[in-house]
Formats: C-alpha cells, structure tokens, sequence
C-alpha cells in the first residue's frame, strides 16, 4: 500500500467516527426530550383529573342525577351508590323510580346498574354532555290499580329540565343526553282489580340522538313468552321505526313506520306500525303473515284438524280508549290468493269478563281451492263460488253469532250422498244457528237415481220446527212444487205435514224417490243401520216399500196432487190423496191413521197381461177373465173388457189400524165397467179379504139369458166375489149379484170425507218460509 492510498484510509476512518458521535448524541437528546414531555402529560393529566374531580365529583353527578330524574319523573329517585369507571363513565347501582300513588314504595323502575358516558371537555364549561345512558336489566313494572288508576309517572316536559343548580356547590350546570339504551329488561303489567298479570322478557332498546319533542330513530328487540297449558311458546320481535315523545306530552306521542319481524313458531311476520296518542291511541297496521298449517298451531291444539293456509297481508286500523280497556277496530282486512275478509267491531277489556261485538264479511271465493286447503271440506269435492258475512259477539264468557249469512253461486257438492250442483242461492242463521233460513233460486240435487234439478226453494229452521217451500222444479223431469214441515224435529215422535204436486204421479217412480231417500239417510250415521236386503219376484214391490219405509217419520200428514197418474194398473187425471198416518215406521206393523184418494178420466190397463204376472191380480181379475169369455161366446158385449178399460171416476176412503187397511168406502164408475169394493188388506201378514161387486154396461144383446148369478136386478152383467186369504195364494168366492148396482149407488152418494180444499188452496196460492 502507498503512503498516499494510506492517508485516504484514516482520512475515511475519522469522518465514520464524527457521524457516529452525531447520531449518538442526537438520539440521546430526543430521549431525553421525550422523557420530558411524557413526565409533563403526566403532570398536566394529573393537574386536569384533580380539577375535573374538584369541578364534577361523584357526589355532583349523582345530586344532578338524582335532580333531573326526580324533576322528569315527579317520583322519589333512589341510587344506593356511584362509581367512577373511568375518566368519562359512571356507573350508578341500585337505581330505582319508585311508586308513590297506586303501591307507594315499590319501584316503577329499577335497574341493576345504569352506565352514564359522557363528553369531558364540556364540564370545564359547566355542561354535562351525556353520549349515552345504558339501563342494564331494568325492570318497568305498569300497575293498574282497582279503581283503574295507572302507577305511570306524569312526565315533565323537556325543555323546562335542560339547567340544575347544585345545592352542594351553588354552580348551575347544563345536562343534555344524545343516546339512550336498555339492555336485557323486562316490561311487567299487573291488573289488580282483575287479578292477572303479563310479561315482556329480554327487552333491549336503543335510542340514537334522541329527542324528546321529534321523531327520532329507535331500534328494539325482545321475547315474548306465553305458556298454553303444559307448553311455553317465545315470540321473538326485533323492528327499528322513529319515535317522537313528544316532550311527553302523551296526547302528541307519535310513533311512525314502526318495522319489525316477528318469529312466530319459527315463520316470522312482517309487522309495520304507526301509532298516535298514547291516551287514546289510534293505530294503523299492516302485517305479512307466511304460509302455515296445523302444525304450527301444535302448542296451542295437539288434535287440531289437517288445514294449509297460504301466505296473506292483513291491515287493520283501530283505537284505544277507557284507559286501554275499550277497542274499536274501525276495520281489519286480510287478502290471500283466494280468501279476502273485512273484521270490524269492538271489545271492553274492563268488562269481567270482556265483552267483544264484531262483523266479518268475505269476498266470493274459489270453493275448490278453499277443499284443497282444508281437508276436512275435501270429501264434499266443492266448487263454485261462495261467501261468508257473520255478527260475532262475546259476553259472559261465552261466543255468540247472532247472525251468519252464506252465499253460494253455482257450487257444487256432495254431502253425504246427496249431490249439488249449479247451486245458487244464501243460507241465513241466527242466534246461534237455532233460526236458520235458506234459499235457492237454481240448482239440481241427486240423491241416489232421483233428480231434483230448476230447484227453487225456500226453508226455516225455528224452536225445533222445520219448514221447506219449493215453489218450483223437475222431479226425475216431471214438474214439483211441494212444501214441508216438520213440528219438532228432535223428537222421535215427530209430526211431518206435506203437500205435493206432480204433473204426473207415477207411485212405483215415487215409491223409488221414497226408497233413495231412505238408503241414502240410512247410510249417514257412524252406526250403520242395514236395510232389509232388496227381494224380487212375487210382491216384492210391496216388500221393498214396507222394509224401507222411513224411521224419522213417524207421525205424516199432508196432500198429494197431480194432473195425470200412471202405472202399469192404472192411469188418469187429477189424481187427489188427502193422508194422516201415525206409527209409520219400518215394516208397517205400527201404522194408523187416514187416507183417501180420488181419480178421474181414467183407464184399467190391460188385465190379462197383468193377471198373468201377479198371481194376486190374476185372483182379482178371474171374474173378469170370466166375463170376457162369455163374451166371446156371444152372450153380450161389451168391448175390450180384458184390454184398456177407461172409467169416469175412481175413489177410496180408507182407515189404518196396526198395519191393516180397512176400507171405508171405495167405488169405480165408468161407461163399461162400474164397482164398488169393501173389506181390508194386511200388507203386514199379507193376508186380505175383498168383496167386490163389479156392473158391466153392454152395448148389445146376443144368445141366451145370463144365469142370475151374473146380472144385477137391472138385468146388466154384473158380478160378485170375495177374494180373501193370503195374497200369493189368494182364494175367489162368487157371490150373488142382483144388489151389485145397489151397492155401487150407494158407494158413490157416500164419497169421501174430503172436498181436498187443502190441494186446491196449495195449487193456488204461496207459500214461502218467513225470513
């Protein structure tokens, strides 16, 4: 190395040195001007925390606490001590507002501690800012007393409250509060006239830049915990919305666009609020209910019935008075996809107990949808459209539905066999269902193969009486008009009353409609009541008829006419029945009573045919047969005796006794054939003896003279038998005929007991059920 390469080296090594001593003496002295500052910060911070202490103190915060509240509340005010927690936290402990009118004494409000956060620098100005109030675990016990008496403090107005003056220190200071805060309270009501008490659990609130005299933002949440039976349920509720307190001016209160979700069983709703005048508050509502069924009611009913209800939107508007003890709603509506209804009415609360008047209202609804959603409608396969309007009352602890309209149009239905359809008309009941009224002006009914159909009806169900009116309809085709009544209808003794009128009476069409009635009722109680099984052959019209004839209607009157009749054995105009029975029941063996029937302009169809199917008409009709073969032989003539016979007037008056008809009076007049019959039949024992005397009018003469067994005193064809004994082996005994005219004249001037006014008044006029 060269002396010249030497010197730069320690030339190098020097200036190192000088800027190492550089930094170091420069780091020493920003040490120890740091030391300093950090020993001054404490020494100021101490010299400010004695003068905060010296200015505010703990016994200042808790006078001016124990002032404000006191000055707000107009109640004693108790704290049990004070902390500072730190520089800007207060903590207050034992904490209460107590009661000095209803239950003096007793806290109104309590809290395990109240946390006060407040602002430092505005007490050097002799100003409490407070940022926030946090009440921990309140509790806000509302007791009303017996004589209806709230124990809610009157509330002084804001701003007559904003400066207190110490009477420790003399010195006026300035409060204000920007937020307020309660976590975890609980809101408790206690009736102590009527002896019950309710709860809110898990409150919190929290109120940000409150002010008391405009509407101003709040949030909140809570539970709310019923018990039904051995079950609890928790409501869960958590909404934000603006609250202005108005300076408690309680009749100015205002809380606006309240929002709020509501866990009801795991579905929330959707509750949006505004409230006016916590005196008489007026409130307006709207509430998203979701979808739900009958599990979701399992807390409250564990049988409920199976039932889907679709999501809905309910409004509702109403207000409070009498001290929250009356309600009017002034309406309540609630809108699905198929469901619309109105609810308005009232209830008092300080009732004991509480009384409640309402009127519901539906729209027209969609009946299918509605059997989808309640299976219990689902069996009866409605359609159409329907609504429902109801008075609904509540008093002495019972409902009550004063009145109750249903409307149909164009329903369908099948109730327990008896199938609707194209129905339209309205069912009205009152006081409870005991009057009921119901009308339709179209529809067709279907029990088993008869047909009601153009059915015009009216009826009313009042004290037991049942009365029915069809002013018109088709009956299998055949025009109806008909009406009914039923004079205590839950005894088994009964009275049934009826008139009837058919353009044509067919009886064994008529038996048929009895018989669909009957096995259609028959089929209706849980019990099943199993008719005798259906026979065939030999009589067995007459068997199925008596088997089945009906038990609920044991005591049946009425009047039955029609403008023609028709069978196989018979037909004619203006047929008339006049009937009272009693006993009639299953098998007949009861039945008593009346009948009497007439028929005009008639005709006797084809007796060989029939005399050959039924071996009782082939008894009835030997004489005849008889007749008819001496006329072949030419002993006279008198037309078609064996084909269709026609006769001007046929009629019977017969009594009922245990099951036997015993007959009165009967005669057949025509221009061939003229009869008159006497004796009885046993349709239970099927047993029966019958004289008949029987006329014939020749319309010519030919061969020898008829045996004086077969001519009456006028010298006409005539014949007289008895055909008695059972009626599948009946047994003929001729008779002598020379009174047989005599005993026709003298059946005919005897006629019937009845005019048959009652038909002929029916036929005229009307006769709808009273409303």
């Amino acid at each position: 190395m060269t002396k010249t390469e030497s010197k730069k080296k320690k030339r190098k090594g020097r200036k190192r040195a000088k800027v190492f001593r550089f930094a170091k003496g420069t780091l020493s002295l920003f040490l120890r001007t740091l030391l300093l500052l950090v020993m001054f910060a404490f020494l100021l911070f101490g010299v400010l925390w004695l003068g905060i202490v010296k200015i505010f103190n703990a016994q200042q915060i808790s006078e001016t606490l124990v002032q404000r509240l006191q000055q707000l509340f107009d109640r004693p005010v108790v704290i049990s001590s004070l902390d500072l927690k730190f520089l800007n936290v207060v903590e207050l402990k034992g904490f209460a507002v107590l009661d000095n009118e209803v239950q003096p004494g007793t806290p109104f409000v309590a809290a395990e501690s109240v946390l006060i956060s407040y602002k430092m620098l505005p007490l050097l100005e002799n100003k409490l800012v407070i940022d926030e109030i946090v009440l921990k675990g309140p509790r806000i016990n509302i007791v009303r007393a017996e004589n209806g008496n709230f124990n809610v403090p009157p509330v002084h107005r804001s701003e007559n409250t904003k400066s207190y003056k110490s009477q420790a220190t003399g010195k006026t200071l300035d409060v204000s509060i920007e937020d307020w805060r309660i976590e975890e309270g609980v809101l408790s009501y206690k009736d102590l006239g009527r002896g019950f008490s309710h709860a809110v659990y898990g409150l919190n609130m929290h109120f940000p830049k409150l002010k008391f005299n405009e509407l101003s933002r709040f949030r909140l949440s809570t539970i709310f915990r019923s018990r039904w039976g051995e079950n609890i349920s928790d409501m869960e509720i958590r909404g934000f919305g603006q609250i202005n307190f108005a300076d408690f001016d309680w009749s100015q209160f205002a809380l606006r666009n309240f929002k709020t979700q509501i866990s009801f069983f795991q579905k929330p709703l959707q509750l949006t609020l505004d409230l006016d005048n916590l005196r008489t508050p007026f409130f307006n509502l709207s509430l998203q209910v979701p979808a739900f069924d009958h599990q979701d009611l399992s807390v409250f009913y564990k049988n409920a019935p199976t039932f889907n209800v679709p999501a809905s939107t309910l409004t509702a508007r109403g207000v409070l008075t009498e001290g929250y003890t009356f309600l009017t709603l002034n309406e309540l509506k609630t809108k699905t996809d198929n469901l619309n209804f109105t609810l308005s009415g009232s209830a008092d609360f300080a009732a004991a107990p509480f009384k409640a008047d309402a009127e519901l209202k539906t729209d027209w609804l969609d009946l299918a949808v509605l059997s989808k959603r309640w299976p219990a409608l689902a069996r009866f396969g409605l359609s159409g459209k329907g609504s429902v309007s109801a008075s609904i009352k509540r008093e002495k602890g019972q409902i009550s539905l004063p009145l109750v309209t249903i409307g149909a149009q164009k329903a369908k239905g099948n109730f327990w066999g008896f199938l609707a359809e194209t129905v339209s008309g309205s069912f009205v009941a009152k006081k409870n269902f005991s009057d009921l009224y119901a009308e339709t002006t179209q529809g067709r009914v279907q029990v088993k193969d008869s047909v009601f159909d153009k059915l015009k009806l009216n009826g009313s169900y009042r004290k037991g009486d049942v009365y029915a009116y069809i002013s018109s309809a088709t009956l299998n085709g055949v025009p109806l008009k008909m009406r009914l009544s039923i004079d205590d209808i839950k005894n088994k003794n009964r009275k049934i009353d009826t008139s009837i009128y058919l353009k044509n009476f067919d009886p064994m069409n008529f038996i048929g409609v009895v018989m669909d009635f009957v096995d259609i009722i028959l089929d209706i109680p849980k019990k099943k009541n199993k008719p005798a099984p259906v026979q065939t052959g030999q009589l067995a019209w007459m068997r199925n008829f008596r088997d089945r004839l009906p038990k609920f209607m044991p005591n049946f009157s009425g009047t039955l006419y029609a403008d023609t009749f028709s069978s196989n054995v018979l037909s004619g105009k203006r047929f008339n029945t006049e009937f009272a029975f009693t006993g009639l029941l299953p098998g007949g063996s009861e039945l008593n009573g009346t009948l009497d029937v007439k028929l005009e302009e008639g005709i006797i169809h084809q007796m060989d045919k029939l005399a050959a199917e039924d071996q009782a008409l082939n008894i009835t009709f030997t004489p005849f047969i008889m007749m008819h073969r001496m006329e072949r032989s030419g002993s006279f003539k008198v037309g078609e005796v064996l084909k269709d016979v026609a006769f001007t007037e046929m009629a019977g008056s017969v009594d009922f006794k245990n099951g036997t008809m015993i007959i009165n009076n009967a005669f057949t007049q025509g221009p061939v054939i003229s009869a008159a019959v006497s004796g009885w039949v046993d349709w239970v024992r099927e047993t029966f003896e019958l004289v008949i005397w029987t006329m014939f009018t020749p319309s010519s003469k030919k061969g020898g003279i008829l045996a004086e067994n077969l001519t009456d005193e006028s010298g006409n064809p005539a014949l007289a038998f008895k055909v008695s004994s059972s009626m599948l082996k009946p047994r003929l005994e001729m008779m002598r005929a020379k009174k047989t005219k005599t005993q026709i004249d003298t059946a005919r001037r005897r006629g019937l007991r009845t005019e048959f006014t009652k038909s002929s008044d029916f036929l005229k006029g009307e006769f709808n059920a009273k409303k």
